[in-house]
């Protein structure tokens, strides 16, 4: 028996249940992160785990760096010389200078591998890090979909995908008059023979209905306060749900308030009545992803969202533009595996549909500079102290002051590169960033304070050797008159 359905108002569901993939790395970050349950603290965590990593090299490459520097002081003398000498050859000099420092067992690479290893880790932690920040933004808007289709879908019933046996060339399978309905039950597939009749469960009720050439099953709750119904093509294997509002439960439910029922009534078109209706619903949809966005607070602070820039132009819940461009053309895994464009998974209007209720955290400042401030000052501390911890490395490795030019370079440029990063990239890189340079910081002026006293004492006593030291002659009659003292013994 095939039936159809009348004064039904289609309505349409968010997808959920998608992400952006993310390999071994980006897992173990997501793991870190997300153990602590506080977002703006896993991020630190996640820092202090990977400075503890990268920390050994910096240690190591520092000592490396003090050791070549007393090499370097040694052969002062021997470069000036060679300085002025080639004062016009700035060729010839760099050869000079590589033969000297070879013969005195000065290596530049040796202090450079650590640095370079160090590098390599924090970029690939840093990629990690990244692609995590953009699963973790993204899924929050997935869990607010989540949360926006249970609640409307609470005025429903979930009823069972059945579809239709069919052979090998596609074709239905006929028992006699009757169809072959095909479901999941306990993991186990389950087959019985259906006349197309409409049957119950314990929730719904299930009618054969046609569109075209196509045989659909209607489900629909048992329970009259209920409105959501959905239907189905019973022909195909993966199932697509197609939801509908049933217009009469919906003026008939108890749950649905007097005022909206009196508009609905009072419409002058169907347009009219079906525009009311679905916007009702969509507003209960809206209310719960705005409870599970408070309950859910990806805040830390003063920021409002920490995977959006601590900036004042900037909102916690950004507009449909800013949030599809933190993403760029990214393709997210559907539940069942399919990629698609994100833009085509949650486009404009769900978009705005799913933050309907959330107005004002559409207008709220995200932040106001701080960590983009803080960020860049800690750094720029940090090259003054790397620029003094280094002022003789640059004195004695260079002849021209290329080096001392160079520092004073990167005093500049790598505040600015960090301010640039911190304004293009979310709060949660900032606060990773700050944390980073603060504890980079520490280790330098720590490092410094011991090697300094290691190799002072290492250099005083070397100077007092130096200055103790009998002349060979003196030790060649001592130990002359040692073997006669021995003699005279005998």
């Amino acid at each position: 028996m095939i039936t159809s359905l009348l004064n039904a108002v289609d309505f349409t569901l968010l997808e959920q249940g998608y992400q952006i993939g993310l390999d071994w790395l980006g897992q173990f970050v997501r793991v870190i992160i997300e153990s602590v349950g506080i977002v703006g603290v896993g991020i630190i965590c996640f820092t202090l785990i990977l400075k503890a990593i990268t920390v050994p090299f910096d240690v190591y490459n520092r000592v490396k760096m003090r050791k070549q520097t007393l090499i370097m002081r040694e052969m002062q003398p021997e470069l000036e010389k060679l300085q002025k000498q080639y004062a016009n050859d700035k060729t010839t000099y760099s050869q000079k200078m590589l033969e000297l420092q070879k013969k005195n067992g000065y290596s530049i690479f040796g202090a450079c591998l650590p640095m370079i290893i160090s590098l390599v880790i924090v970029i690939v932690a840093f990629q990690a890090f990244r692609a995590y920040s953009n699963y973790a933004n993204l899924n929050f808007f997935v869990q607010m979909s989540g949360s926006y289709n249970t609640a409307i879908m609470a005025n429903g019933a979930e009823g069972i995908d059945y579809t239709l046996l069919k052979d090998d060339a596609g074709n239905l399978v006929m028992n006699g008059n009757n169809y072959t309905l095909v479901w999941t039950e306990n993991d186990e597939e389950q087959q019985r023979a259906w006349d197309g009749a409409a049957f119950e469960d314990e929730l719904c009720s299930y009618s054969l209905t046609q569109d075209g050439e196509y045989l659909y099953m209607q489900v629909t709750p048992l329970d009259e306060e209920k409105y959501m119904m959905y239907r189905y093509n019973l022909q195909v294997t993966d199932v697509v749900r197609e939801y509908s509002i049933d217009e009469a439960r919906f003026l008939g439910s108890d749950a649905v308030d007097d005022g909206t029922k009196e508009s609905v009534n009072a419409a002058a078109t169907a347009e009219e009545r079906n525009t009311l209706i679905r916007n009702y619903v969509k507003n209960i949809g809206a209310q719960a992803a705005k409870t599970w966005y408070d309950a859910n607070d990806a805040g830390f602070l003063w920021i409002k969202n920490v995977w959006y820039p601590d900036v004042s132009y900037n909102h916690p819940v950004p507009d449909y533009s800013t949030f599809t461009s933190s993403f760029g053309n990214v393709e997210v895994t559907m539940e069942n595996g399919e990629r698609r464009a994100l833009s085509n998974v949650l486009n404009e209007d769900n978009y705005n549909d799913l933050t309907a209720a959330l107005s004002e955290e559409k207008e709220q400042p995200n932040g106001y500079f701080i960590l983009i401030f803080l960020s860049i000052a800690l750094m720029v501390v940090s090259q003054l102290v790397m620029m003094k911890s280094s002022k003789e490395t640059n004195q004695y490795q260079t002849v021209d002051g290329q080096g001392a030019r160079t520092q004073k370079i990167m005093l500049v440029v790598m505040p600015l590169i960090y301010a640039i990063f911190a304004f293009m990239y979310s709060a949660a890189f900032s606060i990773h960033m700050t944390i980073s340079s603060f504890v980079s910081l520490c280790v330098t002026l720590l490092s410094n304070l011991i090697m300094g006293r290691i190799f002072n004492k290492k250099e005083e006593a070397r100077v007092v050797e130096e200055n103790t030291r009998k002349p060979a002659w003196l030790i060649e009659r001592e130990r002359r008159e040692a073997e006669e003292a021995k003699k005279k013994k005998k």
